[in-house]
């Protein structure tokens, strides 16, 4: 059933690896309907016999990449217009708000506002090349080597860079649900879909949207807020110390009480 224009609706956007219960956390804060879709391809969903591994041209992985990335912006942006969720408020988590600034660009949505939690945004030039090359490496290693002996390294690799999205006093079954999430995502759909993702003309959207936006930096965390500031001279910009990459899980308190404030204006 469509909602009523007249009702607020909400469109909540996943990080990389992540999943919609997320959001179970600030729900209480949205009073109207919330469509939350899940945008991660599903395990094994990329065929590695049409990955460009032979004589591969200069681009050619990244275009492969950016091609899987596009794919799901067409689906999202699907599933939002056939719910009835155009002119809703886009929330967006970590890459989930790089996807919300992508798709408040496009007139069509009529996005009413975007408020984005610990997002990658703007996307700094070097951990685009970074997390491309990188991404790359995984995918041509399961094309060689199997998915299983690749998945294998990717839980171990997993166990040196995870650590720094939490804060030290971040424990708890919440945390090890995350962790366990990075660890064991499909490590071929993982790869594509944020080795794609970092391609989307994230900074471009973010610096033309017309609708207000909001956004809450956690620490340490991944938004580059100088950046932000720099590029949205009019975004409502709240540090919040001590809570990792997860403000929306560890510091749920005080983000509703933010997002309350927001979506109430």
């Amino acid at each position: 059933m469509t909602p009523p224009e007249s009702t607020p609706k909400t469109v909540y956007l996943h990080g990389w690896c992540g999943h919609a219960d997320e959001l179970d956390a600030i729900r209480p804060a949205l009073s109207g309907p919330v469509l939350a879709p899940g945008w991660m391809p599903a395990p094994g969903s990329i065929d590695l016999e049409t990955w460009p591994l032979e004589d591969r041209a200069p681009g050619d992985a990244e275009a492969a990449m950016r091609a899987i990335a596009d794919d799901l912006v067409e689906s999202i942006r699907r599933t939002i217009v056939d719910a009835g969720f155009v002119g809703a408020t886009l929330i967006g988590h970590s890459m989930g708000g790089a996807l919300a600034c992508v798709l408040a660009a496009d007139p069509m949505l009529d996005v009413r506002r975007v408020i984005l939690i610990d997002s990658s945004t703007p996307m700094v030039p070097e951990r685009r090349s970074g997390l491309i090359e990188r991404m790359t490496g995984w995918i041509d290693r399961a094309a060689n080597s199997g998915r299983l002996a690749t998945q294998a390294g990717w839980i171990a690799d997993c166990s040196t860079w995870v650590p720094d999205f939490f804060h030290l006093d971040d424990q708890g079954s919440d945390r090890l649900r995350i962790e366990r999430r990075f660890m064991f995502a499909p490590v071929v759909e993982a790869a594509a879909a944020i080795g794609g993702a970092v391609q989307w003309p994230i900074d471009e959207s973010l610096e033309t949207l017309s609708c207000p936006i909001r956004a809450i930096a956690g620490d340490p965390g991944r938004m580059p807020v100088d950046a932000m500031r720099a590029a949205r001279h009019d975004a409502e910009i709240v540090e919040l110390d001590g809570v990792g990459h997860y403000p929306h899980v560890f510091a749920a308190d005080r983000v509703r009480e933010l997002l309350a404030g927001w979506l109430g204006s």
